[in-house]
């Protein structure tokens, strides 16, 4: 499962929730290290990345690479491009290059959340459940209202059968957003995996209302 939403205004993610789902919005990133790029370099390489993301969520994954690929080549601090990187890898199932990338990333600044939460994210659907919760953990103790963290938590947690924590994680996700449809479809499996079938199907029936208001 994986990984939506903003990350204070300036991109956008994308998420994780089910079992044979997996919702990887890519992040478009419009503010990029002052230290390092010009400002001629910045609207530049900004105008790509958006160009790369767009292909990326059409399905044009291998487009999307080519140019992510040549971002990480001229501008190889551009931690941003690393992590968008490894999110299309994640997209297509190259998991070790999406790795790669994730790590290249944290490699430049290891206290990128978004980054924090993309590999913790992938560790979880590759079965490493301990490594992702430390890279989640470290997300959250960086962003601490950073709702898809919490979701991921809590599908963890979910998926270990550590039902109590998982309950925590999702109800601090509907706290920090609470009209994120993931987080109503996980709370509603952890309700059902607990016996409690109404309160699963209130929380599935906000679930889709939710993915249909989002259409």
């Amino acid at each position: 499962m994986k990984n939506l939403n903003t990350y204070q205004n300036k991109l956008n993610t994308r998420s994780n929730f089910s079992k044979s789902i997996n919702v990887f919005i890519l992040t478009v990133i419009i503010f990029l290290n002052t230290t390092t790029f010009s400002l001629a370099n910045r609207s530049e390489t900004s105008r790509w990345m958006r160009h790369a993301a767009h292909l990326s969520q059409t399905g044009e994954n291998e487009e999307a690479l080519k140019i992510f690929l040549e971002i990480t080549y001229k501008e190889p601090n551009n931690y941003y491009a690393y992590n968008n990187l490894g999110m299309v890898y994640s997209q297509i199932k190259e998991n070790k290059k999406a790795l790669n990338a994730y790590n290249k990333s944290l490699s430049i600044n290891p206290s990128f959340p978004m980054t924090l939460n993309n590999i913790g994210a992938l560790h979880m659907t590759m079965g490493n459940y301990n490594k992702a919760e430390i890279f989640l953990k470290k997300a959250l103790s960086l962003f601490g209202s950073f709702h898809l963290v919490s979701t991921n938590l809590g599908e963890l947690y979910l998926k270990q059968k550590r039902y109590s924590e998982a309950m925590a994680y999702l109800k601090k996700s509907l706290k920090d957003m609470p009209v994120f449809p993931p987080t109503h479809k996980l709370l509603g499996e952890l309700h059902l995996a607990e016996g409690r079938k109404d309160e699963a199907e209130k929380e599935f029936s906000i679930f889709k209302e939710l993915k249909l208001k989002s259409k």
